[in-house]
C-alpha cells in the first residue's frame, strides 16, 4: 500500500469512525466518563506503578478501594443530612409557594410577570403520577448498567492508557510520528490539567459555600453548596444558575440567621457567590489550573452552549477542553504550515 493510498485510508476510516461516534453518541457517556475518571487519576497510579513499583493492576485497585472508602464514609457522614434536607424541601414545596406568591408583590412590577409564569410551571410540574414513578424502573436498570461499564473502562484505561496511545501512533507514518507524540503530550497535558483542577474547584467551592450558607441561616445550604460546587463544571452558565437557586431559596426560606429579611439574605447570599467567585478566578484557578486553555470568553461560552447542544450534560463537561484542545491542533498546524512556507 503506497504513502497516499494509506493516508486516503486512514482519512476514510476516520471519519467513518467519527460519523458512527456521533450517531452512537448516547452509549458513548460512560466511556467518555471513565476517560475523564483516568485522565484525573493518572498520576497517582503512575506514581504508585512508577516509584513504589507497585503492580500497575494493583495500583487500580488500590484508587478504586480508596474511592469507595471515602463514598462510603461520606454517605454514612452526609446522608443523614441530605435526606432530612430533602424531606423538609419535598414537604415544604407547598409552603414555599404560598411563601412565594406573597414575597411575589414584593418585587418590582417589570419582574412579577416572569415570576408568575415560573410559579404557575412549578405548581403543574411537581405532581407525580403513577407512570412517572414506573418509568423509574428501566432508567435505573439503564443507570447501572451505565455504571458497570464506566468502572470496566475507566479499570483499563488506567491500566492499559500508555499501551493503547503507543499503539495508536504505530498507525502515524515515521516522518510524522515524532511530531504527533509531541501534539498527543500537549493534549494530554491540557485535558488532565483542566479536568484535575475542576475536580479541585468543585470541592473548594462546595466546602466554602456550605460554610457560608449555614452561618447566614440559608435552609437546605448543603444541597446548595453541592450542587453550586458541581455548576462550577459548566462554565459561565453553570456559576450564575447556581447563585440564582440559592437566591431563590434564601428569599422563599423565610428564616435566616442575624434578623435579616428575605431580601437581604438574597444580598447577601449573592455577595458570598460573588467573593467566593472572585478568590477562585484570582488566587485559586492560576495556581491550580493556570490558564491552561487561554480561551476567549465569547469562546467558552459558546463551545458550552454547542456542547450542551450535542452531547448533553457530557457535552457541557468537556466543551472546554475540547475547545482547548481544537485550539492546540490548529495552533500546531499554522506553525507547521507558516514553517514549509518559511523554507521555501
Amino acid at each position: 500500500m503506497t504513502l497516499r493510498l494509506r493516508s486516503a485510508f486512514l482519512i476514510a476510516t476516520g471519519i467513518l469512525v467519527l460519523w458512527f461516534l456521533y450517531v452512537e453518541r448516547s452509549m458513548l457517556t460512560p466511556f467518555v466518563l471513565a476517560a475523564i475518571f483516568a485522565y484525573i487519576f493518572n498520576p497517582i497510579v503512575n506514581f504508585f506503578s512508577n516509584k513504589l513499583k507497585l503492580p500497575r493492576t494493583f495500583s487500580v485497585l488500590i484508587i478504586y478501594l480508596v474511592i469507595i472508602s471515602i463514598v462510603v464514609l461520606s454517605a454514612i457522614t452526609l446522608s443523614k443530612r441530605v435526606v432530612e434536607e430533602s424531606s423538609e424541601l419535598g414537604s415544604q414545596l407547598t409552603v414555599i409557594t404560598k411563601t412565594a406568591k406573597n414575597q411575589v408583590n414584593n418585587l418590582p412590577d417589570f419582574v412579577r410577570p416572569t415570576v408568575n409564569d415560573a410559579l404557575k410551571t412549578f405548581q403543574t410540574t411537581k405532581t407525580i403520577s403513577f407512570s412517572s414513578v414506573f418509568s423509574v424502573f428501566p432508567k435505573a436498570f439503564s443507570g447501572l448498567l451505565s455504571l458497570i461499564v464506566f468502572l470496566f473502562a475507566a479499570f483499563y484505561f488506567l491500566k492499559e492508557g500508555k499501551t493503547m496511545s503507543d499503539k495508536a501512533l504505530n498507525f502515524v507514518p515515521n516522518d510524522y510520528k515524532i511530531e504527533v507524540e509531541i501534539l498527543l503530550r500537549r493534549i494530554n497535558s491540557v485535558l488532565g490539567g483542566y479536568l484535575r483542577g475542576q475536580v479541585f474547584l468543585v470541592f473548594f467551592v462546595a466546602l466554602i459555600l456550605f460554610i457560608c450558607l449555614t452561618i447566614l441561616g440559608v435552609k437546605f445550604s448543603l444541597i446548595l453548596a453541592v450542587f453550586s460546587g458541581f455548576a462550577e463544571i459548566v462554565p459561565i452558565i453553570g456559576p450564575i444558575v447556581a447563585v440564582t437557586v440559592a437566591a431563590l431559596i434564601g428569599f422563599l426560606g423565610g428564616t435566616a440567621s442575624f434578623g435579616l429579611s428575605p431580601i437581604q439574605l438574597v444580598v447577601a447570599i449573592i455577595i458570598v457567590y460573588t467573593v467566593v467567585r472572585q478568590v477562585q478566578d484570582y488566587f485559586i484557578t492560576p495556581y491550580v489550573m493556570g490558564k491552561i486553555t487561554q480561551l476567549h470568553p465569547l469562546i467558552i461560552l459558546f463551545a458550552v452552549i454547542a456542547g450542551g447542544h450535542t452531547a448533553g450534560m457530557v457535552g457541557l463537561i468537556l466543551a472546554v477542553p475540547v475547545a482547548g484542545v481544537v485550539k492546540i491542533i490548529f495552533e500546531y498546524s499554522l506553525d507547521r504550515i507558516n514553517l514549509r512556507e518559511r523554507s521555501r
